[in-house]
């Protein structure tokens, strides 16, 4: 979170007619780049600083309005939602969940306007209503406004996002010190089941 804006999504989500990218790899964000070109209208798309590992394969869409379910079982007890950064951390902590015997699934959310409303309410209506939202943005008007808009019932809610105004840091230092990494996605979780 260090030297970037983390209230950037809050000043293009209310613009109507505006698509909000965030892409959480190389490949997605060419996509991103050519839906955005495409739209007869205003995009914003928000980059990662640190190099990510590639998640998608080169011929994988990325249309306006959808999102991508990376992770997903019968089993699951809980959904968690990322964009960016922090999809990398919840696949992480899917990885260390899942060696303790807890199914999440993990979904990318890198259209955050429009937000895929299907997929997930879809998602947190099959995991039993639980559902966690990671991001690395303050905590009105991101990713965790726009997952919060469409769901009708946020009984088992956790929003993991800044708090406060951040420091500078390493990047993986400072998704530990506001708790958005795969550790506080992990406790999340397992104070829900």
């Amino acid at each position: 979170p260090s030297q970037m804006g983390l209230e950037d999504l809050a000043m293009f989500l209310p613009i109507p007619g505006c698509l909000v990218f965030y892409p959480s790899d190389a490949v997605s964000a060419e996509k991103c780049v050519k839906e955005a070109a495409q739209h007869n209208g205003l995009a914003y798309i928000r980059t990662t600083r640190p190099a990510t590992p590639i998640i998608y394969p080169a011929q994988e869409e990325f249309p306006a309005g959808g999102a991508k379910i990376l992770r997903r079982s019968e089993q699951d007890v809980a959904t968690v939602i990322g964009a960016g950064i922090t999809v990398h951390e919840a696949l992480k902590a899917y990885e260390i969940l899942k060696k303790e015997g807890i199914n999440i699934r993990v979904i990318d959310a890198y259209s955050i306007k429009p937000i895929d409303a299907e997929t997930i309410v879809k998602s947190v209506t099959e995991t039993s209503g639980r559902v966690v939202v990671a991001e690395d943005h303050f905590e009105q008007g991101g990713l965790g406004t726009a997952v919060a808009l469409v769901l009708p019932d946020k009984k088992f809610w956790k929003h993991l996002c800044i708090r406060e105004l951040p420091r500078s840091g390493k990047p993986e230092e400072l998704l530990a010190k506001y708790e958005i990494d795969a550790t506080a996605i992990e406790k999340a979780v397992k104070s829900m089941i």
